[in-house]
């Protein structure tokens, strides 16, 4: 299952002195809105529900492609199905860099002898 940077924030372990900061920021993601609505309400009535229609079509899209669209079983399968398949051939700027690599890595293994 893919996890958004708020699922892997609530996925972090707590902070000594930070209780519950990541439900605190996951209620943020979906209050944000409503405080835009209301920062917002000062300028035209215009901007103010432009945002506020803009936020809340953002999260029902979001909401729908992360449960409905992206089948993450699939993506799964197709990764370890392309780790399996043979290597591509390394071009000649990689051969001749793996190459370097081998010689640094032989002329350290001599001088510690």
């Amino acid at each position: 299952m893919k996890m958004t940077s708020g699922d892997q924030q609530m996925a972090a372990p707590q902070q000594e002195g930070m209780p519950d900061m990541a439900k605190m920021m996951k209620i943020m993601i979906y209050v944000s809105p409503l405080m835009m609505l209301i920062f917002f309400n000062s300028y035209g009535a215009g901007l103010s529900l432009y945002n506020f229609i803009s936020n809340l079509i953002t999260i029902g899209i979001m909401f729908v492609i992360k449960n409905y669209i992206v089948d993450t079983d699939k993506i799964h399968a197709q990764i370890q199905e392309n780790k399996l398949k043979e290597p591509k051939k390394q071009s000649k700027f990689q051969q001749r860099l793996q190459d370097v690599m081998e010689q640094q890595e032989a002329s350290k293994k001599q001088n510690k002898k």
